[in-house]
């Protein structure tokens, strides 16, 4: 018997370990380390698309952007594999949580030598699950960010070197719960986790009794009272000055910036699948609390591709649209201003039209100075807010001369032809 409960432990940790490496493998794998790309050459031929694999099992996450969206917005093809673990979930509970899910594993790996001390008595994850649906219901589920593939996708950044100081609030939640499983054993996973709160919501041998139970209504109605205030409070408050007319350049695929910090779950797979890096998590200095940690363009020192899509194929929440590369070049994200009190060719009148030179749609034509020097001026309805003027603006003294801003809805734009 011994034995017997032995082989099963080996057999389960194999496994677990093995989802676990996998995870870190797919979260990654757009782009991967050079080291990598050198020891196997045709990993560099993967799809991008790997990289939403294991966020997107989520049926917690499912749920939330459907609610939020008021549509299926995943698709067959997407939207199989969370309802499959969540029909898993009805015949055999947790089986998700103890075998695949990486969060669990990393959880379990301080726990098998914890000091087994009591942090925190009660459980809150009914409450946090609540509180994710009722702000799904009006349009922000304001603590979907606390899904645990989400949490675990989010600190692979860490591997791949795209964090910055504002991802590092959002991305301490893991490590922050590993160091607390070596105390409490498992605290996310028996305590906070509103995903294994769902997989026990549904588990067939406890249907009937969970649903009959005081404890459940208490549940409801307390998520319920904090997820739907909270989450009308985030969308309108603090609302800066001048809020309504900064709106961020957001990746392609958004739609505007309310609907994308709406069903961004920071999982930050297209911060990682970007390959030129120009995805980052922005500052929330000025921003409501809805937008807080959500990934957004800086442009000053790298630019959107031309031919690239790869962010738009990672999102497992719908907060990006799916983009063919062509869909994706006439997507505009933004547009490019010059700002001509910096600017070499309008403030000092000399001869710098690199921003023109680097455009690649052809977005910006010369208006000439009395001397004849060439002043640029964007066309606004060609501008796609790549970023490429921006990153090789040369201008220096008052910082850069043409600045992309984020538009109030991305649409498609228009050819230079």
């Amino acid at each position: 018997m011994k034995k017997r409960v032995t082989l099963k432990r080996t057999i389960r940790w194999t496994v677990r370990l093995l989802f676990l490496v996998l995870a870190v493998f797919f979260a990654i794998g757009g782009p991967l380390p050079g080291i990598a790309v050198e020891l196997f050459p045709k990993l560099e031929n993967l799809p991008t698309s790997i990289a939403r694999i294991f966020p997107g099992l989520s049926p917690l996450v499912l749920a939330s952007s459907t609610l939020t969206e008021t549509s299926w917005y995943a698709g067959l093809y997407w939207g199989l594999p969370p309802l499959a673990v969540l029909l898993l979930a009805v015949w055999k509970g947790r089986l998700f949580c103890r075998w695949v899910c990486p969060a669990g594993t990393a959880y379990a790996i301080p726990a098998t030598f914890s000091m087994k001390k009591t942090l925190v008595p009660k459980r809150l994850s009914g409450i946090v699950f609540w509180s994710i649906l009722g702000g799904a219901a009006i349009g922000m589920p304001l603590f979907i960010f606390l899904d645990p593939l989400a949490n675990f996708n989010r600190a692979t950044i860490l591997i791949t070197g795209t964090y910055t100081a504002a991802s590092i609030i959002p991305g301490i939640i893991l490590p922050l719960f590993l160091l607390l499983s070596a105390v409490q054993p498992l605290l996310w996973c028996t305590h906070f986790c509103p995903l294994g709160y769902c997989f026990d919501l549904v588990y067939r041998r406890s249907l009937k009794r969970r649903w009959q139970s005081p404890e459940l209504r208490r549940e409801v109605v307390l998520g319920l009272f904090i997820g739907i205030p909270l989450a009308f409070i985030a969308r309108k408050f603090p609302r800066a000055k001048g809020a309504e007319e900064d709106h961020p350049v957001l990746p392609p695929g958004a739609k505007d910036i309310d609907t994308f910090a709406a069903r961004c779950t920071r999982c930050y797979a297209c911060v990682n699948a970007c390959p030129s890096g120009v995805i980052r998590v922005g500052n929330p200095v000025g921003r409501r609390i809805s937008q807080f940690f959500h990934p957004e363009l800086e442009q000053d020192k790298a630019h959107c591709e031309e031919f690239c899509n790869e962010c738009t194929q990672v999102c497992p929440a719908g907060a990006l649209q799916p983009l063919t590369v062509d869909e994706k070049r006439h997507r505009q994200i933004g547009v490019a201003k010059v700002r001509r009190e910096a600017c070499l060719a309008w403030a000092d009148n000399e001869y710098c039209m690199v921003c023109q030179e680097h455009c690649p749609y052809l977005a910006i034509e010369n208006e000439p100075s009395p001397e004849g020097i060439p002043r640029p001026v964007v066309l606004p309805d060609i501008c796609r807010g790549c970023g490429h003027c921006e990153q090789t603006c040369p201008a220096i003294r008052a910082g850069k001369a043409i600045i992309v801003y984020g538009v109030k809805a991305q649409k498609e734009a228009e050819d230079a032809f």
